[in-house]
């Protein structure tokens, strides 16, 4: 996983103007084990910078995403935005929203075995499993 600080760095060597509040995010987004929504982001920053508005928390999150140093997954018609960019496997909590990653070493067998059939070269992947957590579920 990065480090804030070198999400920062590689931002502002493209050009990207960076302010408190960008950082705030950033620092935010990376420092979390959740899967957290543009809102939930928003409100977390918005106590260190009230004057912060969503626009600005949309914005840094395309910025990121358009380097690839997040990626959105939708749960219920809600974006919601990862850190962890390695291959692995999001498992969805189809009552409560709850996203866990899991490091599956077999997704590497997978894209090797798709890119062979496909003809496609496999640069990174994630997959997504839905089903109900063990908070939720009712056996």
């Amino acid at each position: 996983m990065q480090r804030p600080e070198d999400v920062v760095k590689l931002l502002r060597e493209d050009g990207f103007r960076i302010t408190p509040q960008r950082v705030a995010i950033v620092e935010h987004i990376l420092k979390t084990d959740k899967h957290p929504s543009a809102d939930s982001i928003h409100r977390a920053v918005k106590r260190r910078y009230p004057m912060i508005g969503l626009s600005t928390v949309y914005k840094t999150l395309e910025m990121l995403k358009g380097k690839s140093l997040v990626s959105e997954i939708g749960v219920d018609g809600q974006a919601r935005f990862d850190a962890h960019t390695e291959d692995h496997v999001n498992l969805v909590c189809m009552r409560c929203g709850r996203i866990d990653d899991i490091d599956e070493k077999s997704i590497k067998r997978m894209q090797a075995r798709v890119a062979q059939k496909s003809g496609y070269r496999i640069v990174r992947g994630s997959f997504e499993m839905a089903g109900y957590c063990a908070g939720c579920r009712s056996d």
